[in-house]
């Protein structure tokens, strides 16, 4: 299998951790998704007609995207690798957490702060409500983590692949705005993101995205060497 890949992405970043930390079988390349025109691939939309990334390329050759349903699929595709956790009620808080995360979390971040980026001049009102929804979400967030050193156990699982580049890239573009690191006002989440920080996939995943921002269009908004 080969996973399509761009590095700075946190949704790429997601099926990379898994990757790294279970050390699975899979090819990491570059999407190959834009040509010199600026226009997407027709062979990676034939591929991924979505058009995002990142893509598995499955053995058959066909196409599996989204990063979500990716990172399932390899947790069934190598069940003996610990991505999801063995106990029912365990799997069922990895899900849970990444999806608490990506609804109320997530969801104003990215349609609130990164829509924000590229525009003309930055509505503050935009950007207050964003980040006022992101607390809001991190609050729910909060309520259902552990103390673990992982969301659920002692190992990365699927729900720290959802947690870990989204939060990082997360906490990059509330600095962006001047409005701080929303998870150093949540000490469940800021004490998980140190507990993990000293994992060495983890730590590969960061230094991944921080080289992907060099020369990217948000190399100039987001410093590389503060994306942690």
């Amino acid at each position: 299998m080969k996973l399509l890949n761009s590095d700075l992405s946190p949704f790429a970043s997601r099926v990379r951790l898994a990757i790294h930390a279970k050390s699975l079988p899979v090819e990491i390349a570059p999407a190959g998704m834009w040509l010199p025109n600026g226009q997407k691939s027709p062979d990676y939309l034939a591929l991924n007609p979505i058009g995002k990334v990142p893509t598995l390329i499955l053995d058959d050759g066909t196409g599996l995207p989204e990063s979500d349903t990716i990172v399932e699929y390899l947790a069934d595709a190598f069940p003996q690798s610990g991505l999801r956790p063995a106990r029912p009620l365990d799997a069922a808080r990895g899900r849970l957490l990444a999806r608490v995360f990506e609804q109320y979390v997530m969801a104003p971040s990215w349609s609130g702060l990164f829509s924000q980026l590229f525009a003309p001049s930055h509505d503050p009102a935009v950007v207050d409500a964003a980040v006022a929804k992101i607390h809001e979400g991190l609050r729910h967030l909060s309520h259902f983590m552990s103390d673990e050193p992982f969301a659920v156990g002692d190992t990365i699982t699927t729900a720290d692949c959802a947690l870990i580049p989204f939060l990082t890239f997360q906490n990059r573009l509330t600095r962006f705005f001047e409005k701080g690191d929303p998870t150093a006002e949540h000490p469940r989440l800021a004490a998980y993101l140190d507990r993990v920080g000293s994992d060495p996939a983890v730590q590969t995943l960061l230094a991944e995205m921080r080289d992907g921002l060099v020369g990217s269009r948000l190399a100039m908004l987001l410093r590389p060497d503060e994306l942690s």
